[in-house]
């Protein structure tokens, strides 16, 4: 059960990378293909620590944090050096916890065996691997470079290097992929033995060359119905495994839940570095918060940040109505679903109480908790208009 604690809530770190090897056709976060300068590791590496010195202010007070997260574009590809030292540098100007979760991301084929080691020494603790499947020819269609292969050699690999906290990642419901085919990609992932599995369905983003596709009539995802099929399939055979579904796209074994991705579904706060990072702070009266979009441009972010100027392209203020509703729509992503606050049960408890008649969502007794059904997971779309209106 998620609760709404009172200020100073948790922190984590993200820091945004956002250098890849080749963008997927299906990508629509911030990603740059490297000129043939190659990748200004070193300089993105001091606009990563200038920013932080400009933003620590803003989180002094707080606890040291829980997590820190490198995220991209593809981390793995950084100099493991500035990784360490942007790692040294958080625990010196925020501080993390004894047991801090430190995850990197990394892509199968191109992170090798030395890379795992190095990033082992510098304190990274936990890694998601962007298996997204293994299945060779979904793999092709989905324009990705790894092999079912590389995905088995690079477990094996991050694990002789010492890692024991694996989070594979799978892209479901493409076009023509039928739930036999879905179920035993999943069970190719089980066979790795992984602590995390995150499972996404296919989504088609205009601004991609999948939505160029798309938008000219290509079936490039399952129908609406191989999805939920597909969908509860996986749950199942995820749960049979041990491997328990906690939030709408991610299972976990026990006690093995993502710690970062957790702040974010409970509206903790978040100070994000690097191109396109989006970072959150709160008050302690949780009256209002505030979040921001950094410059996407990888070049004009450095420029502004090595300057110590706010490397922001966007910055918004939410109101306790607004911050209210966020928390109720990302807490009920959690399968223990929300624990209501007082402020929240008279925003929200009469539109609950529709959502709980169409069977949507279950209160409890008192009306202080809600969480999803099972068809809920499966339409929170629609129980997020019906909370809008």
């Amino acid at each position: 059960m998620v609760s709404v604690s009172p200020w100073p809530a948790r922190l984590g770190v993200y820091v945004h990378y956002p250098y890849c090897a080749k963008r997927c056709p299906y990508c629509d976060f911030n990603v740059v293909q490297p000129g043939p300068e190659g990748r200004p590791d070193a300089r993105y590496r001091d606009a990563v620590l200038a920013e932080l010195d400009v933003r620590a202010a803003a989180y002094s007070g707080r606890p040291p944090a829980v997590s820190l997260y490198f995220g991209g574009g593809t981390p793995a590809l950084w100099d493991p050096e500035c990784i360490g030292a942007v790692i040294e540098a958080v625990q010196a100007r925020i501080g993390l916890v004894k047991d801090a979760e430190i995850t990197l991301e990394a892509n199968p084929g191109e992170a090798q065996a030395d890379t795992f080691i190095a990033l082992r020494s510098i304190g990274i603790n936990r890694l998601s691997l962007g298996t997204q499947s293994f299945d060779a020819e979904i793999l092709t269609r989905l324009g990705r470079r790894n092999s079912p292969d590389d995905n088995r050699r690079c477990v094996s690999e991050a694990r002789r290097a010492g890692f024991d906290n694996l989070s594979l990642d799978l892209i479901q419901a493409v076009a023509g992929q039928t739930t036999q085919a879905a179920l035993e990609d999943v069970d190719a992932v089980l066979e790795l033995e992984p602590t995390h599995v995150s499972t996404y369905e296919l989504t088609i983003h205009p601004q991609t060359p999948f939505g160029a596709r798309a938008s000219r009539g290509e079936l490039l995802t399952a129908d609406e119905d191989a999805q939920a099929e597909i969908y509860e399939a996986t749950r199942q055979r995820l749960s049979e495994s041990g491997v328990m579904p906690y939030e709408v796209s991610n299972a976990a074994r026990p006690g093995k839940e993502a710690v970062h991705n957790g702040l974010y579904w409970r509206m903790d706060e978040c100070l994000a570095l690097g191109a396109g990072a989006h970072g959150f702070v709160r008050d302690a009266a949780l009256e209002w918060g505030e979040r921001w979009e950094n410059e996407r441009h990888a070049s004009r972010y450095m420029d502004a940040a090595l300057k110590s100027m706010p490397a922001e392209r966007h910055r918004e203020r939410l109101d306790a109505a607004t911050l209210d509703f966020e928390t109720l729509m990302t807490g009920l992503r959690l399968d223990a679903g929300i624990e209501l606050s007082p402020r929240a049960r008279g925003r929200f408890v009469e539109r609950l109480e529709t959502l709980q008649r169409r069977a949507l969502v279950i209160l409890n007794a008192e009306k202080t908790s809600v969480r999803l059904t099972p068809r809920g997971r499966l339409l929170l779309d629609e129980a997020s208009r019906t909370l809008l209106d």
